[in-house]
């Protein structure tokens, strides 16, 4: 028993240090962007992006790489799931019927165009799976979770590849761009957070977008985007039995589901019933700021720019065109209010 013990404790401490230089220089990056924004009042997650990304060569070094990526997913998931302890089950009831429609609505209508414009453009009908629910969900998260729930092909991992390095790519330009129109529109924070969350790819840049425009703009993109991310499951589920599978295919094939969902769950009916207390609240709000402006910063340090150059013209235009079609969705529902 103390063998065993001794050697779980070493392993930790391996682990520990293995990360920790990684997550000191994202904490670094993240308080000297936090120290500029506070000195010239501008948005200190944009500013925790662009520095990241002119670092990106961290990401890429032995000593820095484990700890940027357990920073980038979960520092990331650990701040989502402490942002509940601010939200009451009575703000997603406020959101209403509606706005469930509509998450619905634009999902089922991106995955349809994705499907349409693959074909007119001879790609792969892989490729429009992959970007159209990467596009309509949750960026790579859900990327990843497609391509581990279709048939295994030659192609699969380099449109895995490509559907991710792109769908990120065009998220993190679609971060920096957004709340620049949001402004031009005046909307009010209600108005940027349902844009930002049902615009926006990934998580972490809905978190970075709208945070940066205002705390309530952002907690309205979180309650949108985990609206968006819950239709991951019955997506999936309408992929497997609408594809199938190869007789000779492993039945067993699990899709990993993002159980930082239940956690933000958790935290947020604990809020609603008040079973938190105050003092414990204020503490998990600073503690999710920080979490979430370090994951930022480490989610620039692995976005690189010159990928780009090798997606192709026609993926480029497969996910622009998306891009802007999901956009346009949630700014004409905005406009009509």
């Amino acid at each position: 028993m103390k063998n065993c013990e001794a050697h779980l404790t070493s392993n930790m401490w391996s682990h520990i240090k293995s990360i920790l230089p990684g997550l000191i220089a994202c904490a670094f990056v993240a308080l000297s962007a936090k120290f500029i924004a506070q000195h010239y009042n501008a948005p200190a997650m944009l500013l925790c992006l662009l520095f990241g990304i002119s670092l990106n060569f961290m990401s890429k070094r032995d000593s820095t790489q484990k700890g940027i990526d357990f920073t980038a997913i979960t520092l990331l998931r650990a701040g989502i799931v402490l942002i509940g302890a601010r939200i009451m089950l009575s703000d997603f009831m406020a959101l209403g019927g509606e706005m469930i429609a509509l998450v619905f609505f634009a999902t089922i209508s991106v995955v349809i165009l994705s499907l349409a414009l693959t074909k007119a453009l001879g790609l792969d009908r892989e490729l429009s799976f992959l970007i159209g629910g990467a596009t309509a969900i949750c960026g790579a998260s859900a990327a990843l979770a497609i391509s581990a729930i279709l048939p295994r092909s030659k192609t699969l991992e380099q449109n895995t590849l490509l559907s991710v390095i792109g769908v990120t790519l065009m998220g993190t330009v679609a971060m920096i761009i957004y709340p620049v129109l949001i402004g031009y529109f005046n909307f009010n924070d209600q108005q940027a957070g349902i844009l930002i969350g049902g615009a926006i790819h990934d998580v972490s840049q809905v978190v970075g977008a709208g945070y940066s425009i205002s705390e309530n703009a952002g907690d309205m993109a979180i309650l949108v985007k985990l609206m968006r991310v819950f239709l991951l499951v019955p997506l999936l589920l309408i992929f497997v039995f609408g594809i199938g599978r190869p007789k000779d295919e492993e039945k067993t094939t699990r899709f990993p589901f993002p159980l930082f969902l239940i956690g933000f769950v958790l935290m947020m009916a604990l809020n609603s019933f008040h079973i938190i207390p105050e003092v414990m609240t204020a503490i998990l709000k600073d503690t999710s700021k920080w979490f979430l402006i370090m994951a930022i910063t480490a989610v620039g340090m692995k976005t690189s720019p010159k990928a780009l150059l090798d997606l192709g013209w026609k993926s480029i235009f497969l996910i622009c065109s998306e891009t802007v079609f999901i956009f346009v969705i949630y700014l004409t529902f905005i406009l009509m209010q």
